[in-house]
């Protein structure tokens, strides 16, 4: 074959799928190895229906090449030959995520997360140049040797402004990755990029796409119309994000800060890197682990409680009974021993005398509001709760982060015994979760953290 525009010599196809094939090829000019995408010219396209087709991938082409990011493959240019448009990008030495997944099987989570976290920092790079990738999926996401994720592909990526499903444009992507609302004729944006990083992370980390089905047709009716399938592999963070990310409707789907934060935890998350550790670091492991996760399902709410989607305004119409905050495995764990929860005065109780210890974990919960409040005036009885307690509190008040909508926690001092209490709102609910022992102040790390373990326990069973 003739030089590519006088510089670029094919060497060999290193890729091929349907949008195009992709060569290895030596530009000439600068002396490098580039990659070169030959596009594949949609069946039945000519004459003027080809002119249209190539200007628009050349136009869409150069807007993909203002991309400059250390997560984007980058483009170098575009050129024509024998009427076809040809892309120059950076050669990436490594494999496609979809290659890694069937040579290697699904990935470990917080892996999954790491390279989620890439591509949704190339998106939003793109984003913010109005640009719309519309076919991320793991055969368009490449690891480096060096473990780095980069989205490839800007292709078929078209303006933001021109995003709008209809002629050719329709039929680039791969159905399996599709948002839903492309099938639907319907405009698309930045939501439904996102809604293909879910269905990617969703692939990653299950070794099958979302809604695999085994002909086309039922794929496009299970991603228009069912839910899923259900996750088997994921963590409880990794798989609350990916189904957020995608639901049907744009507008209830996380936007990136969310997208970030429950990636950020679940890439953290310790119990996801675990493997064989002694008993006691694993329990180490399992609670931090509890707390990322809590952290995740907050945040989500938090958004949804915020832009309104979710539930009815005020989330709890009644308030939920104290004595099922904890299971009675969560209490042997927290107490050291059996208790069995008794109802008291201001909630529930649960006690362990054994040894002459006398420790003790009660739950409460409040509704200062109307189910209609919005969460109101439980905001404004926890802020009255902070104000007090800063007051008398022996230690100060202590903002505890990753736990409901807000959330306080303060040493107390009571008549013989000494421990914490935390204080959280998850929507108009107001939660209070105190663990005390015999004995005098001050209040130690212990208490802290049997106190605060408890809290997310409870909270974690609220959502």
């Amino acid at each position: 074959m003739d030089l590519l525009a006088g510089r670029y010599r094919l060497a060999e196809p290193v890729g091929e799928g349907g949008g195009g094939t992709v060569w290895r090829a030596v530009d000439e000019l600068l002396h490098r190895e580039v990659a070169v995408k030959q596009l594949r010219i949609p069946a039945g396209v000519a004459g003027a229906e080809l002119a249209e087709f190539t200007g628009r991938a050349i136009q869409e082409a150069r807007a993909a090449g203002r991309l400059s990011h250390p997560s984007i493959v980058m483009v170098h240019d575009v050129v024509r030959h024998d009427g076809q448009p040809w892309i120059v990008m950076d050669l990436v030495a490594g494999r496609s995520l979809d290659k890694v997944i069937r040579e290697d099987g699904p990935l470990p989570v917080a892996r999954a997360a790491e390279i989620g976290l890439a591509v949704l920092d190339a998106l939003e790079a793109a984003h913010a140049q109005g640009i719309l990738h519309r076919d991320v999926k793991p055969a368009n996401v490449l690891i480096a040797p060096d473990g780095r994720a980069l989205l490839t592909d800007f292709g078929i990526a078209a303006p933001v402004s021109q995003g709008n499903g209809s002629g050719w444009q329709s039929s680039a992507g791969s159905p399996a990755y599709m948002a839903p609302e492309r099938f639907r004729g319907e405009p698309d944006g930045p939501p439904s990029d996102l809604w293909s990083l879910g269905a990617t992370l969703y692939t990653a980390v299950e070794g099958r796409s979302p809604f695999q089905r085994p002909m086309a047709a039922a794929l496009v009716a299970a991603v228009l119309m069912q839910p899923p399938q259900p996750m088997v592999r994921a963590s409880p963070g990794m798989a609350w994000i990916v189904l957020a990310l995608l639901d049907k409707d744009p507008a209830r789907r996380p936007p990136p800060a969310v997208v970030r934060q429950a990636l950020r935890a679940v890439a953290a998350t310790p119990a996801a890197r675990a493997g064989r550790r002694p008993r006691r670091l694993l329990r180490l492991a399992l609670g931090a682990a509890l707390v990322i996760v809590v952290g995740v399902a907050a945040g989500l709410a938090a958004w949804r409680f915020a832009s309104g989607g979710g539930e009815a305004a005020g989330g709890f119409t009644s308030a939920p009974d104290p004595c099922r905050g904890l299971t009675d495995a969560q209490v042997r764990e927290l107490l050291g021993a059996d208790a069995r929860g008794e109802p008291a005065a201001s909630g529930c109780r649960w006690t362990d005398r054994a040894g002459g210890r006398d420790a003790t974990i009660t739950v409460a919960y409040r509704l200062p509001g109307g189910a209609e409040d919005g969460g109101r005036a439980a905001s404004l009885d926890l802020a009255a709760r902070r104000a007090a307690q800063a007051r008398t509190a022996p230690a100060g008040v202590r903002d505890e982060a990753g736990l409901g909508d807000e959330a306080v926690a303060c040493d107390v001092v009571d008549a013989g015994t000494v421990g914490t209490t935390v204080w959280f709102r998850l929507g108009n609910l107001v939660a209070e979760v105190a663990y005390r022992r015999a004995g005098s102040p001050p209040a130690t790390a212990e208490d802290r953290r049997t106190a605060e373990q408890a809290a997310r326990l409870v909270g974690a069973g609220l959502e």
